[in-house]
């Protein structure tokens, strides 16, 4: 099944906030436990620097430079990937929670950015969930 297209909308120097639920064709919550989670955002599908990268182990982003390469450089956030989780925080199965904190973004390049969200399964499948633009408004508030 190919990955569904979301465009997100975010504001430079905000928490940012998005609840997805993951469910079966019925409507039931797929249990998320043990799954894993990359969400990489980048100014081209082709650039070798991130601006954020998002797992279930936390958010990395450029900093005051903006753009960095993962695994190698970034500076680590508040936030990150949360599965089973409802948009309070409390439990929802097949809920996912993607945070990431003010000042992650407040150095997060203002643009229209690209992303996607690879899924791993605890069979180490790996489906790209959702796909599409991240765009970052600028700020008028310094």
């Amino acid at each position: 099944m190919p990955a569904s297209r979301y465009d997100i909308y975010a504001e430079k120097g905000t928490t940012f906030k998005l609840h997805l639920l993951y469910k079966f064709a019925g409507g039931t919550g797929i249990d998320l436990s043990g799954f894993k989670g990359g969400i990489q955002v980048r100014r081209s599908i082709n650039d070798d620097k991130a601006i954020l990268f998002l797992t279930e182990n936390g958010i990395t982003g450029g900093g005051i430079t903006g753009e960095f390469y993962p695994g190698v450089n970034g500076i680590a956030g508040v936030g990150g990937i949360s599965f089973n989780t409802g948009i309070d925080g409390t439990g929802q199965t097949g809920g996912i929670l993607l945070k990431i904190d003010h000042v992650t973004m407040k150095n997060a390049i203002a643009g229209k950015h690209f992303y996607d969200f690879e899924l791993q399964n605890t069979s180490q499948e790996v489906v790209r969930l959702i796909e599409g633009t991240f765009e970052i408004s600028k700020e008028v508030t310094r």
